[in-house]
């Protein structure tokens, strides 16, 4: 197993150490740049043309013309993912505005870098998901565009920070008028009266791509469709389940909500049927 990094000042995967950028790099000075985080099942990216697309939004949404095609995108990941060698790779694409003078007008950035960090897969044992984490809810601590992915993640961290701080292993977070958002690095399912609920895209969340392939699986394979809509913290703390959705941890249980458990402590069992469903997902994707 290895990490390899691709960038498009050298068009090939190299070592980490042979990786580097310049200090100039807006990416580095401002944050000013786009990213997304993707997963392999066997030699296959997860879901590529699906974040390939995101990665387009976010850079629309901070009026920046990508460069790069889809292809030479996808391109540049498999290679990066063949030479690093892992049985499963954990993939970041970043896209920056480039280098320029120490200067906020993006008119004076040069030439976009692309950037293609893939490293060994690590996720969570069987016993985590059983038990599941802790999690508490906090406010938006000043994301400047939700529903984006970006460089600027200081409000992210800042929230997944207090979380932290009070012994909780997530933070959950609201938007500017109180509705309940996503997590730190996740979105999020609460199961209520055998009912599955989650935040909708008005909420100013992120549209995550695990999201809307765990949405997909619980209604075509289990028969349990999602009801999206505006969900109150009173509401969350009252669930019966909750569980929360990423493309490295795939479905992760919440078995503990400000310090209160949520249902009898563990995975419940429509978390444990989209945990099964999402698993068999993967497993069809790598064959």
């Amino acid at each position: 197993m290895s990490t390899k990094v691709w960038l498009s000042t050298h068009e090939r995967a190299l070592d980490p150490e042979d990786a580097t950028i310049s200090v100039y790099d807006r990416g580095f000075l401002y944050g000013d740049s786009v990213y997304e985080t993707l997963r392999t099942a066997g030699d296959r990216v997860i879901e590529l043309d699906a974040h390939l697309d995101r990665l387009r939004r976010s850079a629309a949404g901070i009026a920046f013309d990508l460069p790069f095609e889809n292809e030479h995108i996808a391109r540049a990941l498999r290679e990066t993912v063949a030479a690093a060698k892992n049985e499963d790779s954990r993939i970041r694409v970043i896209v920056t505005r480039g280098v320029g003078p120490i200067a906020l007008d993006t008119r004076v950035a040069e030439a976009p870098l692309l950037v293609i960090m893939v490293e060994p897969l690590v996720v969570p044992d069987a016993e985590a998901y059983e038990r599941g984490i802790s999690a508490i809810v906090v406010g938006r601590e000043g994301s400047i565009r939700p529903g984006l992915k970006t460089g600027n993640y200081l409000g992210n961290i800042l929230a997944l920070r207090r979380a932290h701080e009070r012994g909780a292993d997530d933070a959950i977070l609201c938007n500017a008028e109180g509705a309940v958002a996503e997590g730190a690095t996740s979105n999020f399912f609460m199961v209520v009266a055998g009912s599955i609920h989650t935040p909708s895209l008005s909420t100013g969340l992120l549209a995550g791509i695990t999201r809307g392939v765990v949405m997909r699986l619980l209604e075509q394979e289990l028969g349990m469709p999602t009801c999206e809509r505006t969900v109150l913290v009173e509401e969350l703390r009252a669930a019966d389940e909750l569980f929360l959705t990423s493309s490295v941890r795939g479905i992760m249980p919440v078995t503990t909500l400000d310090g209160r458990s949520v249902g009898d402590g563990s995975a419940g069992p429509v978390t444990r049927r989209a945990l099964e469903v999402y698993s068999e997902f993967l497993q069809g994707r790598a064959k």
